[in-house]
């Protein structure tokens, strides 16, 4: 019996890790659009995001209560979802979005995927009860290391950045508010993923789960855009603008699908493993599409990263 069931594991690890791929692509990719608006209204550029991945999850429900099953979430669950999606659509996906246009792709993304690995792994051990092996605390340590590394040579890109960012303003305070914004929004990303998985696990299904966070995500930020003024702004309601935050939130949509359905299948250490390419990929964008400035501590951080994620491999 254990031989037949090694095979379906192997087949849902592999199915877990292709998921887990697709949302880092997918993350990657918003990332790129939404640096492209980083100098429209945060909370705007957060709201629209929104709205793809109500339009996608929300038909889904319903179908899903039709010929599935008529299962209603818990109201605790729901008051816990609700919860989530506030402090994290504010203090996770505007913070870093504000942060982009202060430090750019090539520093926030890496400092925030490192910030959001560490905390993964921390919520797993003590809520979850998955205890990081030794290979896995070796790896934390590397990637906290990078984390340092990077903050380090953020003043050095920080004093170029201000030279391509429309930011006349911009001073060295802003500097640490804005790693600081990435820092809260990587701690904020490591402990949705383990909500999501703890509601999950208790029977509440995947477009019930998205939908609760994109409707009040996309409500929240709606008030809040109304409230200051955003939608005066001509410069945020350009079709140029609003396409790029639109094309954002259909990748966004694409990787919330993949998380939530690769949350159900790895821990959440591995699901952040695999994600953690992104990384990479956000520091290679931010050079190669917006000419951000490459210095040699994000260099060294970056490569501190890869080697901490190839440490905290899987075990056998």
């Amino acid at each position: 019996m254990a031989n037949q069931l090694a095979p379906q594991r192997a087949d849902l690890y592999r199915r877990g890790i292709i998921l887990g791929a697709v949302s880092s692509v997918g993350y990657s990719a918003a990332n790129v659009f939404l640096r492209a608006v980083d100098d429209c209204d945060p909370v705007w550029v957060s709201c629209i995001k929104a709205v793809p991945t109500i339009l996608i999850v929300f038909p889904w429900l319903v179908w899903r209560y039709q010929k599935v099953e008529r299962k209603i979430c818990p109201p605790k669950l729901v008051l816990g979802l609700v919860t989530l999606s506030i402090v994290s659509h504010y203090v996770g996906n505007v913070g870093f979005q504000w942060s982009l246009n202060k430090i750019g792709m090539s520093l926030a993304v890496p400092i925030c995927l490192g910030v959001l690995i560490v905390t993964g792994a921390l919520v797993d051990w003590w809520f979850l009860k998955d205890k990081p092996s030794a290979r896995t605390i070796g790896s934390m340590v590397i990637l906290i290391t990078a984390v340092v590394v990077l903050s380090t040579g953020g003043k050095e890109a920080f004093a170029q950045l201000k030279k391509l960012l429309d930011n006349p303003d911009a001073n060295p305070y802003l500097l640490t508010f804005a790693i600081g914004a990435v820092i809260i929004s990587g701690v904020n990303y490591g402990v949705f993923g383990a909500v999501i998985k703890v509601v999950g696990n208790r029977g509440v299904s995947q477009p019930a789960i998205m939908t609760i966070i994109s409707v009040t995500g996309f409500l929240f930020l709606l008030v809040l855009s109304s409230q200051n003024g955003a939608w005066d702004e001509q410069h945020n309601l350009e079709f140029n603008n609003l396409a790029q935050m639109t094309l954002a939130g259909i990748c966004n949509a694409i990787a919330f699908v993949a998380l939530v359905s690769a949350i159900k299948i790895l821990s959440v250490t591995r699901y952040n493993l695999v994600n953690a390419s992104q990384a990479a990929l956000g520091a290679i964008s931010g050079a190669v599409i917006f000419d951000e400035p490459v210095s040699v501590w994000m260099v060294l951080g970056i490569v501190l990263t890869v080697i901490g994620l190839m440490v905290m491999k899987r075990d056998k």
